[in-house]
């Protein structure tokens, strides 16, 4: 499995400007504005921010925002198009201080994530968030895992993890109370997204 991870990560490395060409004006200014009214800081964690979109929206929003990405590429772009410096760094194992953040925003990057990592994930937002803190996450509806090669990013090997959405929950209950859960449409793709908070 780890090999399909670093294919994913150099398939991202490849495709990053076609990439953020396609999601940058896919702006989900709902969620976005939902979870800064949540937070009760403004120190925040954009955790797997690609290029960069969301987090030049909650720079723009006067919040102290910290990207993280596992591709170089990606980050490049992000640098190129915000002018925002993310930092290369595995959600898996993050080297951030304990308590450290007032908001955890996960966009479609959890779904990158081995699930026999998921909980690690999962433990390592917890470890950073403060207590209070606020956790968003949106994952592809669906079961199991696969590899999807895409025409428009130019058929370049990407894995998918698909969760239900009580899947989702009961990975997050372990460890946060949920505040919103549901599941959305986005032309035609299913997605589960929840909103959780740390105690």
């Amino acid at each position: 499995m780890e090999e399909k991870v670093k294919e994913a990560i150099q398939a991202y490395d490849k495709i990053a400007s076609l990439y953020a060409d396609y999601t940058f004006p896919k702006l989900l200014q709902f969620q976005l504005n939902k979870f800064i009214s949540l937070l009760i800081g403004k120190k925040i964690l954009d955790a797997g921010c690609g290029p960069g979109r969301d987090l030049l929206y909650f720079k723009e929003e006067g919040l102290d925002v910290t990207g993280i990405d596992i591709s170089r590429g990606m980050l490049r772009e992000c640098k190129r198009r915000t002018g925002i410096t993310g930092l290369q760094i595995d959600m898996r194992e993050m080297s951030f201080k304990d308590n450290m953040f007032d908001g955890v925003w996960c966009m479609a990057s959890f779904s990158d994530i081995p699930k026999e990592d998921n909980s690690k994930v999962i433990n390592e937002f917890y470890r950073i968030l403060k207590r209070g803190g606020v956790i968003y996450i949106a994952v592809k509806e669906g079961s199991g895992m696969e590899i999807v090669k895409k025409k428009k990013y130019n058929d370049m090997p990407r894995i998918y993890v698909y969760y239900k959405q009580t899947e989702l929950e009961d990975l997050l209950k372990k460890k946060f109370v949920i505040l919103t859960s549901n599941t959305i449409d986005d032309q035609g793709t299913s997605w589960v997204e929840i909103f959780a908070k740390k105690i």
